[in-house]
């Protein structure tokens, strides 16, 4: 009777301590797929791009993820609506509107105030958009007679006041490629081709015919005032690699009178130092009459915000 009693106790530890191993096996089990999954989580986190593409950064679905930096203000895209790119130099621009964009520089606002408005009226294979801006070079001569640079307006002159208006005709064209997976399309190329017209109105009169330095004496008819140029441009916009972009323009400005007409080229590299922060840097070479340095350099800081344009309400719409 012992010997039985100690057979049977003995198969039931062996049977406590099996279906407690298992139940051990299964709780370690479900705290590996936790340690997997938070192992991942903090990975994502510590990445700061999409796995999936390049351009895309982590945490975002790629229905909401900005990815127009390719897009510059120069192009016939508009950034999307509640978004937008701060710059310190180059024009800001936002948007409260889909399809319709603002602009204006920071760094322009003491020296020659502009301010734009432009309006997308064809997206898709082509891109087609207005912009229409109002400007002023007033407060630019006011500080260089009053610093005394003679070589941006003469001293012994009476400043002019003018109102300059741009009106201006954007068509591009953006060249798609798959983003690994192919799950998204995006522009590696934007061509561009637009052409415009600036007329300066009139407030203060002047004696003075026409400027001096390049970069100005071709805008000589918008600056004095009563008179305008005309101006065709054709640009690129390049994604060259992950967080690099580029873009080069050649312009060409047709200007009435002894001011001459002349050819302008620009071009930049920008570099996506965050997912909200770009680095700009670039130059502006202008051919043509003038005194003065005809390379102007430039260098830039921006910061982007908001999120990809979103698709719009209705069955068949895009």
């Amino acid at each position: 009777m012992n010997s039985s009693f100690k057979l049977f106790f003995m198969v039931l530890v062996l049977l406590a301590s099996q279906h407690s191993f298992l139940m051990s096996q299964r709780r370690n089990k479900g705290t590996s797929k936790r340690e997997i999954r938070k192992r991942q989580e903090d990975a994502n986190k510590k990445s700061e791009y999409n796995k999936f593409n390049p351009l895309q950064p982590m945490g975002y679905k790629a229905s909401n993820v900005r990815t127009d930096f390719v897009w510059s203000y120069e192009t016939a895209g508009v950034v999307p609506q509640r978004a937008g790119d701060i710059s310190i130099i180059m024009p800001s621009r936002f948007s409260v509107r889909k399809g319709v964009e603002f602009g204006t520089s920071l760094a322009g606002l003491g020296v020659v105030p502009a301010f734009y408005v432009k309006k997308e009226w064809l997206g898709g294979e082509w891109y087609f958009a207005s912009r229409h801006q109002v400007y002023s070079y007033a407060p630019m001569l006011y500080w260089g007679q009053k610093m005394e640079y003679s070589s941006i307006f003469p001293l012994d002159r009476n400043l002019p006041i003018s109102i300059g208006v741009k009106n201006e005709l954007i068509l591009s064209k953006p060249f798609l490629k798959d983003i690994q997976c192919g799950s998204v399309e995006q522009a590696y190329i934007v061509v561009t081709g637009a052409i415009a017209y600036d007329y300066g109105f009139e407030v203060e009169k002047t004696d003075v015919e026409y400027m001096q330095r390049k970069l100005l004496r071709q805008r000589s008819n918008v600056i004095l005032g009563g008179g305008g140029f005309g101006s065709a441009r054709l640009q690129g916009d390049f994604y060259v690699r992950k967080n690099l972009y580029a873009t080069v323009a050649v312009r060409a400005l047709f200007s009435d009178g002894s001011a001459g007409n002349s050819l302008e080229q620009n071009s930049s590299l920008r570099l996506k130092i965050s997912p909200h922060f770009s680095l700009m840097a670039g130059y502006w070479l202008t051919l043509g009459k003038g005194t003065e340095t005809p390379v102007l350099p430039i260098v830039d800081l921006t910061y982007h915000f908001g999120l990809k344009q979103g698709r719009e309400e209705g069955l068949f719409k895009r």
